[in-house]
């Protein structure tokens, strides 16, 4: 199981994102290992929000429609932050950010990872080698 951040989200969906060609090639990669992804609904609401500004409504909608096709099949899980998650949340964003610039959303995805024993992200933020997760690709 890997957990798949906004930035590899955005990198595979948009052309012109700087690690589109990375993104591509290790989702092909992660596809043909047969790995779970793990993501979480405010992932998911970020990434929805930079796309529909970055690539337009009818590519976010056609991204929302293979997210559901993904979790219909077992491909993809997706984490719902709940009160523990977004209390654990929010103990890491007021412990960490003193000298660190984590969004909310990162810090969700910290708890989650941690909660769930996840060591791996696919993603091109290194606010996760900072949390000390090893980053894929």
């Amino acid at each position: 199981m890997i957990f798949v951040d906004t930035t590899a989200w955005v990198a595979i969906e948009d052309r012109r994102d700087k690690n589109w060609e990375a993104a591509i090639s290790f989702k092909d990669q992660l596809a043909q290992e047969k790995r779970v992804l793990i993501t979480s609904n405010y992932v998911l609401d970020e990434t929805y929000t930079l796309l529909l500004l970055n690539v337009g409504y009818l590519r976010t909608v056609e991204f929302k429609r293979k997210i559901e096709s993904l979790e219909e099949y077992g491909i993809l899980r997706v984490i719902r932050v709940d009160e523990e998650i977004e209390q654990t949340a929010q103990e890491i964003f007021e412990r960490f950010n003193v000298d660190k610039r984590w969004s909310f959303t990162d810090c969700t995805s910290k708890a989650i990872m941690e909660k769930e024993g996840l060591r791996e992200v696919f993603a091109f933020d290194h606010h996760f080698d900072q949390m000390g997760f090893i980053m894929r690709p």
